[in-house]
Parts: C-alpha cells; sequence; structure tokens
C-alpha cells in the first residue's frame, strides 16, 4: 500500500487492521504514513505546540496499536477512529495539564508544514470533508464544531443549550450518520 494514494479501501483498512491485531510492524509504519500528519495537525490546533502535537501523535498510533481490536469497520472509517483517538487524547491532556476542556484552536494557516511538497492527500481529504459537510444544517455544523473541534462533551452542550442529554446525543449521532452517508453516496459508482 502507498502512503500518498488517495483514502484507503475497505479492503485496505481490513489489511492494515489484520496486521495490526498480528502485531506486524510495517501495519503501524504504514498506517503513521498516511495518517500521521492530519492527526499532527489536529494535535497542534487543540493543544498549540508543535512539541504537544508531536507527542500526541505518537500516543495516537501507540493506542492503535494496542487497540487495534476495538476498531469496528461498521461504525467507521480507520482514518475517523484515529482521529477520534486523537480527540479524545487532546482534550484528555488539556483536562489534565489546565482544567481546561475547552481549546483555543490555532489557526490552520500557522500549522507547520510537515509534509513533503506535492502531498496532495490532506488537500483531497480537506475537500471531502467540506464536500460532507455541506450535507448538514447551519445548525448541525455548529454542534459538531462545539464537539469536535471546541471539545465540548454531549453533557456540556446540553447545559449550555437548556436542552437534553440524549436529544443532543441523538443530533450529533443523526449528523454524523449524513455525512456518513454522503461520504458512501459520493464513493460508490
Amino acid at each position: 500500500m502507498d502512503a500518498r494514494q488517495g483514502p484507503l479501501l475497505p479492503r485496505e483498512e481490513h489489511a492494515l487492521v489484520a496486521g495490526l491485531l498480528a502485531g506486524d510492524e510495517e501495519a503501524i509504519r504504514t498506517l503513521y504514513a498516511r495518517f500521521a500528519r492530519p492527526v499532527y495537525t489536529m494535535g497542534y490546533r487543540l493543544l498549540g505546540s508543535a512539541e504537544a502535537a508531536e507527542e500526541l501523535t505518537q500516543d495516537v498510533f501507540l493506542t492503535a496499536w494496542r487497540k487495534a481490536a476495538q476498531f469496528d469497520a461498521a461504525r467507521g472509517r480507520l482514518s475517523t477512529w484515529l482521529m477520534t483517538i486523537a480527540h479524545n487524547l487532546a482534550v484528555d491532556r488539556l483536562r489534565r495539564e489546565t482544567g481546561v476542556s475547552r481549546p483555543n484552536l490555532v489557526p490552520v494557516e500557522e500549522v507547520p508544514e510537515v509534509a513533503t511538497e506535492g502531498d496532495e492527500e490532506p488537500v483531497l481529504e480537506r475537500d471531502a470533508a467540506v464536500r460532507a459537510l455541506s450535507c448538514l444544517s447551519e445548525p448541525e455544523r455548529r454542534l459538531l464544531a462545539r464537539a469536535y473541534f471546541r471539545g465540548l462533551t454531549a453533557r456540556e452542550i446540553a447545559e449550555a443549550d437548556g436542552v437534553p442529554l440524549g436529544t443532543v446525543k441523538t443530533r450529533i449521532r443523526a449528523a454524523l450518520i449524513k455525512i456518513r452517508r454522503a461520504q458512501l453516496g459520493k464513493d460508490q459508482p
């Protein structure tokens, strides 16, 4: 599997996860080559420093190596699983170190370039994410932004909005399902 190709196909994801479960070091190298940059970028945006982002990136791939059995392809893509691990570890770190659960995001323009020139995968992934988000209403986009980019828990959103916790969880899940369906519709012939 070439680390510079587009998104992983389901069979490639399955092969990588199978390799991780078997303890295949090549599988973790391939996973790292494909996804280290977006994980690092998210870490930098949430934590605000290159050193913290590098540590987070290492922790994410170590967690993926140790917990590969928890990946469920029926619940989402491998990249989504890794980014969820990254987000959760970053928010945990912020809470542990500063007591803050809402990160101050660093603008994307300030994220240091870590990939080689001509690496188009992050641009393609960003464009795919923008297309997928376009299927959501403005309130759904705001809700996901609060949950995933500001680091708010569903409980915090419910309390801030005066909405039942179950309603917030249902709305987040519905928005994520819409995004997934949009991605599947795009990927199918």
